[in-house]
């Protein structure tokens, strides 16, 4: 139904009268409020949805990156092990390499030694030499743990085709510099006894060992032996060795 009203002098206006339903206006707006609603929750499940998913991407990803490092982590232990074991095995491989240059050195050593003495038997049980008799073989000399003392130690042999009991005496005597001046020392000199010789009797060898001290200042230079043979078969020879020490 529609009214006008016309007035005069103004602007005439077209009014429409519309029916008051504000139960309608009402469910209206509740509508649009449960779209809204709706909207916001499919927003916020999909946002959850899509989060949810990229966390556990990540955490995929960081437990993945986990086993990497500790994997990383592990062979890096094995592999220090194993430079270690090489570097040990290597120092244990020079060390064993040393032992046996070592041991095989005194073996050699010992042979050496095993083919003078049985060069020496020989000598003395099988002579096959010209100059046959008394024979002064060798001369050892150490330092001992007293001052200016030295230990010696005189080999004597018997080369003869039969060997009967040889006996008499060897006299040392040491030759060298004092103040400049040549001297000559006797045994007698060097020993507390004062021993002008040493008396000796064998059959086939016999070892002499004694000690000697020299006074100081004196620069020894060679020690001289003279062995003398006593009896029937009477013998004199004389022998000098440098002033040498073993293992200097």
């Amino acid at each position: 139904m529609k009214f006008v009203t016309a007035v005069r002098g103004s602007k005439q206006y077209q009014m429409v009268v519309v029916p008051h339903r504000p139960i309608y206006k009402a469910g209206v707006f509740s509508l649009c409020l449960l779209a809204v609603a709706a909207i916001s929750w499919l927003t916020y499940e999909w946002g959850m949805k899509e989060g949810l998913a990229t966390k556990v991407e990540v955490i995929q990803e960081r437990d993945l990156l986990r086993e990497q490092l500790s994997e990383s982590a592990r062979l890096v232990i094995e592999m220090r092990q194993s430079v270690a074991d090489l570097k040990l095995g290597g120092k244990v491989d020079t060390r064993a390499n040393e032992e046996i240059q070592i041991a095989v050195e005194d073996l050699q050593e010992e042979i050496a030694g095993l083919n003078e003495e049985i060069r020496f038997y020989k000598g003395v049980m099988l002579p096959n030499v010209k100059e046959q008799g008394l024979r002064i073989e060798r001369l050892d000399l150490k330092k001992t743990g007293e001052p200016s003392t030295y230990s010696f130690g005189l080999l004597l042999t018997q080369v003869v085709e039969k060997h009967d009991y040889v006996q008499g005496a060897v006299e040392i005597s040491l030759l060298g510099q004092q103040d400049d001046l040549e001297r000559q020392l006797s045994l007698a000199e060097m020993s507390d006894g004062n021993q002008s010789s040493i008396r000796f009797r064998f059959r086939y060898f016999q070892n002499i060992e004694g000690k000697i001290k020299v006074p100081d200042g004196f620069l020894p230079r060679e020690l001289v032996i003279v062995a003398k043979r006593k009896g029937r078969n009477a013998q004199e020879l004389e022998k000098k060795f440098g002033w040498q020490l073993d293992g200097d």
